[in-house]
């Protein structure tokens, strides 16, 4: 499998971690990244940046923050307008509620995090006054303790002073179980913070946190300003929030246009920019690209067209910005029993709950014709484990060929009727005379994945099984438990989606694939969506969460990697190669990878 080396993020805090075991007093540096071929992504989802860099380029974090942009630049209040058109309305700026792509791509205008990731691959400090490291003292020796120093002086949007209470704010909030918070992952891992003064954050880990420069990364929120952490997901502040970011929202039209004016307390002094964002939600793509060609937005998240397609209708106006990307595309099996009122691995599902017929779905697949094909220019993957330090370039077992295929189900009692598709007789898990009949689900307004279901269905009816596509909004596909979505309530048969794991993936992984992380009522955050119970998995998920050691980390996660192609709770296809469209009148933004559209927007310029 052809795969592009990208940089290899998650290391540095591994090799703070190593360091700091070791008892090493020398600065931090790279380590070498394990052998493997990374094709991609996490430019991924349509986040895309530069070119990516080889294992050789992997930078240890940046401690000092990134320079303001250059003094060239228009004054602050004289930036303009920027449209920005989505495909979809978030449900909300509380990046700590959803989990939908499209949240973070707006949100991010408005979010305070204390560090980020720039397009190199390395952390950043944004709110906070420099990294917490060993060497600084930031660290303690054991990893258990780490200190966060604020930048002095930040507000709030409206004024009011911004300090290492709203950061201990922010974990309780978060980790409240009555919060209605699903990206919470690694706020249980906290037992206590201090707040010492309003500029200092203390705080005490249970246990080893690979991630904790991650860990406010959703941005902090505000304890004067927010609600209770119990009310959260009835806030206020979730679709007009006091901003820690460089805009504000000055007016949401449901359904039509989110509104963003700079933030006059940022922390960049004469940024952002640009004075106002208008993100307007366009649904059909047809829509935005007359939008694009007639100048009336200048930028377009996901266009869904190949870069030479886009840049010939828009020629001389704007352009595709394209990088590669961490966004995998698989489908998830469900393994549980549907509309059973029970979210639970138990019983299985009648037709999906034998491995036999995944594996005949599996090779029933032309998987050629759909990288060069059905959806052309995106990467072949097996895995999905497939870019970064832990890329693993597994072999796919189960390849394309239709007389396997059918073998397989007709040994799993799956046999064909006088149409030529299938009904149980002797299944293990249906009764005699149910038909082979499975819905597969996806996300509207994309046309590679709504080709490549087509192109799944016609492979599938020709081995005998019927499969029906049910497309449904952002929304719906990654809505939460308490919103019925299927995923978090088990009631589907087949999901398909692009998805990516960040630079340091541990605690994504566990939440993903652990058996104890399948989503319900008493684990709402949970993401184990096939209901997927395999001990050997369980192993693998625990070896790699236990050490700071590389290349054993690197191990585990193949093994895991290839559990999972072989054993099938998801299928995996390629990683896309993504971007956004971008008016040529726009300036001095960045395509990253592992960031969101407007994770630099501070910096955007607009020619008047």
């Amino acid at each position: 499998m052809n795969k592009r080396n990208l940089p290899s993020l998650a290391l540095f805090a591994l090799l703070v971690l190593a360091l700091a075991l070791a008892g090493c007093g020398a600065p931090a540096q790279p380590a070498a990244e394990p052998a493997a071929s990374a094709d991609q992504p996490v430019a991924e989802t349509a986040d895309q940046p530069a070119a990516p860099a080889s294992d050789a380029d992997a930078q240890a974090p940046t401690e000092e923050a990134a320079a303001p942009a250059d003094e060239s630049a228009p004054a602050a209040g004289q930036g303009g307008t920027a449209v920005l058109i989505i495909p979809e309305e978030p449900a909300s700026l509380n990046q700590y509620l959803a989990v939908a792509a499209i949240v973070r791509q707006v949100a991010d205008a408005t979010t305070g995090p204390l560090a980020t990731v720039n397009e190199n691959g390395e952390f950043v400090p944004v709110l906070a006054a420099e990294l917490p490291t060993v060497e600084n003292g930031g660290v303690s020796e054991d990893f258990l303790t780490v200190t966060w120093k604020l930048r002095p002086d930040l507000k709030w949007s409206d004024g009011e002073p911004l300090t290492s209470d709203d950061i201990k704010f922010t974990w309780e909030a978060a980790s409240n179980p009555d919060s209605g918070a699903v990206l919470s992952v690694g706020f249980d891992l906290i037992d206590s913070i201090e707040t010492p003064d309003p500029l200092t954050a203390v705080i005490h880990f249970k246990e080893v946190n690979q991630a904790y420069l991650q860990q406010f990364m959703f941005g902090l929120l505000p304890r004067h300003a927010a609600g209770a952490p119990e009310e959260m997901a009835d806030w206020d502040w979730n679709r007009n929030p006091v901003s820690a970011g460089p805009f504000v929202v000055t007016d949401w039209v449901a359904g039509d246009t989110i509104t963003m004016e700079r933030n006059p307390n940022y922390y960049l002094e004469g940024q952002p920019y640009l004075d106002r964002l208008i993100f307007k939600v366009v649904p059909d793509p047809g829509a935005q690209m007359a939008m694009m060609m007639q100048g009336e937005a200048q930028v377009q998240l996901w266009p869904g067209a190949e870069k030479d397609v886009y840049d010939s209708q828009v020629e001389g106006v704007a352009s595709l910005q394209e990088i590669p990307g961490p966004w995998n595309m698989a489908v998830r099996f469900n393994l549980s029993q549907p509309f059973d009122d029970d979210p639970g691995p138990e019983p299985p599902h009648p037709i999906l709950g034998d491995l036999r017929v995944r594996q005949a779905l599996a090779h029933a697949l032309d998987y050629d014709t759909i990288v060069n094909d059905v959806n052309p220019g995106v990467e072949p993957t097996a895995s999905p484990f497939a870019y970064g330090w832990y890329a693993c370039d597994i072999e796919r077992p189960y390849e394309y060929d239709v007389e396997k295929a059918k073998a397989l189900l007709d040994e799993a009692g799956w046999v064909e009727g006088p149409d030529g598709m299938r009904v149980a007789q002797g299944a293990m898990y249906a009764e005699d005379g149910t038909p082979l009949v499975l819905q597969l689900e996806g996300y509207t307004n994309f046309q590679p994945l709504t080709k490549l279901e087509e192109f799944m269905v016609e492979s599938w009816k020709a081995i005998g099984a019927d499969v029906q596509i049910q497309n449904d909004d952002f929304s719906i596909i990654f809505g939460s438990y308490d919103d019925g979505a299927p995923r978090k309530t088990g009631n589907f048969d087949m999901v398909i989606y692009d998805a990516r794991l960040d630079l340091e993936p541990q605690a994504t992984v566990a939440n993903l694939f652990h058996s104890t992380a399948i989503p319900g009522p008493d684990n709402l955050a949970g993401a184990n969506y096939s209901r997927w119970v395999n001990a050997d998995a369980d192993l693998a998920i625990e070896a790699a969460g236990s050490t700071v050691d590389v290349e054993a980390r690197h191990a585990a996660y193949c093994d895991l990697a290839e559990l999972i192609a072989t054993e099938l709770p998801e299928l995996h296809f390629y990683l896309f190669t993504e971007g956004y469209g971008a008016s040529d009148l726009l300036s001095d933004y960045v395509v990253n990878m592992w960031g969101s559209l407007t994770w630099d927007v501070q910096n955007w310029k607009l020619a008047q």
